[in-house]
């Protein structure tokens, strides 16, 4: 498999999380940034492929996916849903953790959500970006690719082990006090309950065929093959309109959990009158303002976490971004430091020069790649879709002897300054994994009379399969080095492999100097857009 040099000899100035960091500004926020920010056209991450369009049933394609009705945007907003409601917040446990992976043969979570989301989601697992924090971007990129606004974003989310002992989704046949203790149990007063069911219920359906007791089996037809019954009338498009059909008596009325034939099981009939219909009312006389109450009962349901996870500051797109910027030895045996550049425009791209220069003097013009990227953000208040250009470069390690950082700079942008580091680093290009084999080589510097090679260490963490849940684990290796001939005269090398799992994502490989990490290479399983 090819090595992905998301890479990472690069320690950003700016402020960080108290960890040591190599990507900017750390390595799970700038996995997650990609996904977030990067949304169409070059380097696109792929994760929004799934809920593009809205309407998307990303499961199934051509007429199986049209007939089927179901909506992958709905489907990940309920996976956070039944992933949340497990939480106890006064004994600090359960939340947003991924334990629903364990948890998928409990009637409470039956129907095709769960497993499908995991299958999507699963490729983009590795040391870095949990299957819970991966749970909880499924919601805001629903959110805000369908017609809603942007749920600021936090990330530091852990993955459960095993089940949670709780069951906590409120059923279509719970009584309303069940129902209410349920959510006062997760932090949630009647109010809020009501507004986070109305948020997840404005888009998606249910479906005759995985709720019989819902709905008439005679919905289910070769045009709507699982029967499904829309909760507004406009099924993949996040807006107020759930709410002013239920108000109004009109379209879908809220939908089948309003309505169903089964008086028994008219769950949000039942909660969203709970009160006499004044928080739907509330919620009506809002117009548009319904999308900030969303976003706000959205953060708080996605932030809500078990009290030994300690969420890290909200992701902002990153106007200036260094990536895949890694050193690496080419076959004519020069070292050299190589990458991109990507700067994001609020609207059209300048073709102002953009210019990378090192703390030794060095300086060189960027050059743009053609492709362009398109985002889902909107920056500096323009109606405009940011666009992302890139600019690569490749410099010799001859022109940035003594450098220990570099600037990019150019016009309309605050200048970035961010370190480099050459005392040893993972050679991308004689790092592979290959049939279940990682092999390894690095290389270190001569002539640093306090750099102690016999210090080095590689670990290895590989995301595999684990039983009863779609949801990765991580193990992590070691793997023993040992001093092999170099053909740099400045360089010594180091090799060693070792045996891992079949992996179901990006495995990365960490070269550790005294115990910390100086350099963090990724190598592409090739299923997942990294």
């Amino acid at each position: 498999m090819r090595p992905l040099a998301i890479s990472i000899s690069l320690l950003s100035l700016l402020p960080t999380p108290s960890l040591t960091t190599f990507f900017y500004p750390h390595p799970t926020a700038s996995l997650l940034e990609h996904i977030l920010v990067d949304t169409w056209g070059a380097y696109a991450s792929n994760f929004s492929s799934a809920i593009t369009p809205c309407d998307r049933y990303v499961t199934e394609v051509g007429a199986a996916a049209i007939n089927s009705h179901r909506t992958t945007s709905a489907q990940w907003l309920r996976v956070a849903f039944h992933d949340f409601a497990t939480a106890d917040v006064g004994a600090g446990t359960g939340g947003i953790d991924a334990s629903i992976g364990f948890e998928t043969a409990r009637e409470e979570n039956k129907g095709s959500a769960f497993n499908d989301s995991f299958t999507f989601w699963r490729p983009f697992v590795n040391e870095f970006v949990s299957m819970a924090d991966l749970l909880a971007v499924g919601t805001v990129m629903s959110v805000h690719l369908c017609g809603g606004k942007y749920i600021p974003y936090q990330y530091g989310r852990i993955d459960a082990t095993e089940a949670d002992p709780r069951t906590g989704v409120p059923e279509v046949g719970t009584s309303i006090e069940a129902t209410l203790a349920q959510f006062e149990q997760a932090g949630f007063n009647q109010a809020d309950a009501i507004g986070l069911t109305a948020c997840g219920h404005t888009i998606g359906s249910v479906h005759a065929g995985g709720f019989p007791e819902v709905l008439e089996q005679t919905l289910i037809t070769s045009n709507n093959t699982n029967g499904a019954s829309n909760f507004d009338s406009s099924r993949a498009v996040f807006d107020p309109l759930v709410v002013r059909e239920y108000i109004d008596n009109t379209g879908a009325r809220g939908g089948a959990l309003v309505t169903s034939y089964n008086e028994t099981n008219r769950s949000d009939l039942r909660l969203y009158a709970s009160d006499g219909n004044k928080t739907m009312l509330d919620l009506y006389a809002q117009g548009d303002g319904f999308q900030d109450t969303c976003v706000t009962l959205l953060e708080r349901m996605l932030n809500t976490v078990p009290s030994s996870v300690q969420l890290q500051p909200a992701i902002t797109p990153a106007l200036i971004k260094p990536v895949n910027v890694t050193w690496d030895v080419t076959s004519e045996n020069q070292m050299v430091l190589s990458g991109r550049i990507r700067l994001l425009y609020p609207g059209e791209v300048s073709s102002d020069p953009v210019s990378i220069t090192f703390s030794n003097g060095y300086t060189e013009m960027l050059v743009p790649e053609d492709g362009l990227g398109t985002s889902a953000f909107r920056l500096a208040d323009s109606q405009a879709n940011a666009t992302a250009r890139y600019l690569s470069f490749s410099i010799q390690s001859t022109n940035l002897l003594e450098a220990s950082s570099f600037t990019i700079a150019t016009n309309g942008f605050e200048p970035q300054v961010c370190q480099i580091q050459d005392e040893g680093f993972v050679i991308p290009s004689m790092t592979n994994l290959d049939n279940g084999k990682v092999s390894v080589t690095v290389a270190t510097r001569i002539g640093n009379i306090d750099f102690d090679a016999s210090q080095l260490a590689v670990e290895i963490g590989a995301p595999v399969a684990q039983p009863l849940t779609l949801v990765p684990k991580i193990i992590r290796t070691v793997v023993n080095l040992g001093e092999v001939e170099s053909p740099v005269s400045n360089l010594r090398y180091w090799s060693g492999s070792a045996v891992i799992e079949a992996p179901t994502g990006a495995v990365s490989v960490g070269l550790l100097y005294k115990g910390d990490v100086i350099d963090i290479l990724l190598l592409d399983a090739a299923v997942a857009g990294w």
